[in-house]
């Protein structure tokens, strides 16, 4: 019976659902124009790995993103425009190339800003949010 059971546990984990719950799927062939990249329960590093890889560009700051969720997502449009909203919760760069079929060079991701909350305006030289709301006020 233990042994039946080692088989059934082995079995459930080897099934194809559990080994390939992340996907990537690509279609289109003209990068610069429009593809349509359909994401199932997969990180964004994960994704701008196989984007990288299919298109021979390089990414550079794939730690940045390592706190975001899995998503999951169709997006259509060009490889650019595609990278960009999957990016467009973290600081990056998209550095162009004519000499790339994809029109990519590279990607950099700056910095893990994802989900963090903007940062406090800093005071104008020593002066006091009071003078301020003074200075700002009709009657001043």
């Amino acid at each position: 019976m233990l042994r039946l059971f080692r088989v059934f546990v082995i079995g459930c984990l080897m099934s194809p659902a559990a080994v390939q719950a992340a996907a990537v799927t690509v279609t289109g062939d003209t990068p610069r124009q429009n593809i349509t990249v359909t994401i199932k329960d997969t990180k964004v590093g994960a994704v701008l790995e196989d984007l990288c890889k299919r298109y021979g560009f390089e990414v550079s700051g794939l730690e940045n993103v390592a706190r975001g969720e899995a998503l999951s997502a169709t997006m259509s449009g060009s490889l650019q425009n595609v990278i960009e909203r999957l990016l467009r919760n973290w600081n990056h760069m998209i550095v162009r190339s004519p000499d790339n079929e994809s029109g990519i060079a590279k990607v950099m991701i700056l910095n893990a800003t994802y989900g963090a909350a903007p940062r406090p305006s800093p005071n104008t030289a020593g002066t006091s949010d009071d003078e301020l709301m003074q200075a700002l006020s009709p009657g001043a």
